[in-house]
C-alpha cells in the first residue's frame, strides 16, 4: 500500500496539515479531493506519457509539481479566501509529499 502514490500523498499531506494545525474536518475532505484531482493526472502523465532522458524527467517532474502547486493553491484559495494560508498549505503539503515520497521511493 505504501507504494501507491495517491495514498502516500494523501497521508503525507494530511500529516502536514495536522502539523500546521488545521482543525476543520471538512477542509481535510476538500484537500483530499484536490489532491486526488491533481495527483492522478500528474502520475499518469509521468508513468505513461513521458519518455525522455533523466534530465528531461527531472525537468518534467519540476514543471508538473509547479502546475500542481498552482492548481492546489487556486482550489485552496477558493475554499479559504486566504492567500497566505493557501500558499502556505500548497507549498508545505507539496514539498513534504514530494520530498518524503522521493526519499521513500529511493528506499523502497
Amino acid at each position: 500500500m505504501l507504494k501507491d502514490p495517491l495514498f502516500l500523498t494523501i497521508i503525507l499531506e494530511c500529516a502536514a496539515l495536522l502539523i500546521m494545525k488545521e482543525r476543520e474536518p471538512l477542509f481535510y475532505v476538500y484537500w483530499i479531493a484536490i489532491t486526488t484531482l491533481t495527483n492522478i493526472p500528474a502520475n499518469l502523465f509521468v508513468a505513461f506519457v513521458f519518455s525522455g532522458t533523466k534530465p528531461q524527467y527531472y525537468i518534467t517532474v519540476a514543471v508538473i509539481e509547479a502546475i500542481v502547486f498552482a492548481l492546489e493553491f487556486l482550489f485552496c484559495l477558493a475554499y479559504t479566501r486566504d492567500t497566505r494560508k493557501s500558499a502556505k498549505y500548497s507549498a508545505v503539503c507539496n514539498l513534504s509529499s514530494f520530498g518524503i515520497g522521493s526519499i521513500l521511493l529511493l528506499i523502497l
